[in-house]
């Protein structure tokens, strides 16, 4: 889900670059996630001291910088993309001061798809092509370039199965939905912290028609998201508010 970082910058030279964007009016642009899914904007530079600058962001960029304290900058002027991490957010202005801009060594977290997670309890039935079948819970669903079908969920660390095993997992995403086949392999097994479980993600195709019903769900969800964003935003711009009056 994330991607390593080859360019080296130091701090110094990514404020330098800042300052360029502030003097010839240029906007960079902001990557955070919310629940999984990507969220970018532009972003005006509005003032680079030493060892900070301060951003004029879009709304919802504020609430995903507040939980997940820190953003991406991708400038024109820097190779790769700069992480931040903010030490002020004005949710009426949309001013955001930031310290810490650095080229990290990797990312991470997806910030060009969306790996949604259901809102509502979804059953896997999953089958390794050489063991015994489990049932599980989904946590995220995602449908990345080449129509490659992500299913994430979370098994007994003590589950026999490894890295590009191959298995076949089927699931309805309603109660009343139709049964959807996924065919693929163990892309990742990572040890769930302070649990016995790994998270499992698999890597596999669909039919059209399954993946059609995949990727329409995946639609729905956004949709469901953006507008709790747009209330969390609401709600933490009104209780500014009242910390003022």
């Amino acid at each position: 889900m994330g991607k390593k970082l080859k360019s080296e910058m130091k701090p110094e030279a990514v404020l330098s670059q800042m300052r360029r964007h502030l003097k010839e009016q240029r906007p960079i642009t902001l990557f955070n996630t919310y629940q999984g899914l990507p969220i970018s904007s532009e972003a005006e530079v509005a003032m680079v001291h030493p060892g900070f600058v301060g951003l004029i962001v879009h709304p919802y960029q504020t609430v995903c910088i507040k939980l997940e304290r820190r953003t991406f900058l991708r400038s024109a002027f820097v190779p790769d993309l700069v992480r931040a991490h903010p030490v002020s957010i004005d949710y009426t202005n949309h001013v955001v001061m930031f310290k810490k801009l650095k080229i990290p060594r990797s990312i991470s977290v997806d910030l060009d798809n969306a790996w949604v997670k259901p809102n509502h309890p979804v059953t896997l039935e999953v089958q390794p092509e050489n063991g015994d079948s489990f049932s599980s819970k989904l946590l995220a669903i995602a449908v990345l370039t080449g129509n490659s079908v992500r299913v994430v969920t979370a098994m007994s660390e003590d589950f026999p199965l490894a890295r590009q095993d191959s298995l076949s997992v089927r699931f309805r995403l309603s109660s009343e939905g139709e049964w959807l086949n996924v065919q693929g392999q163990v892309q990742s097994l990572v040890k769930i912290r302070n649990k016995k479980q790994k998270q499992l993600e698999i890597a596999g195709k669909a039919n059209m028609a399954d993946e059609i019903s995949i990727l329409a769900y995946i639609a729905e969800r956004q949709d469901q998201i953006m507008d709790e964003l747009n209330r969390t935003y609401q709600k933490l711009r009104k209780e500014k508010r009242l910390v003022k009056h």
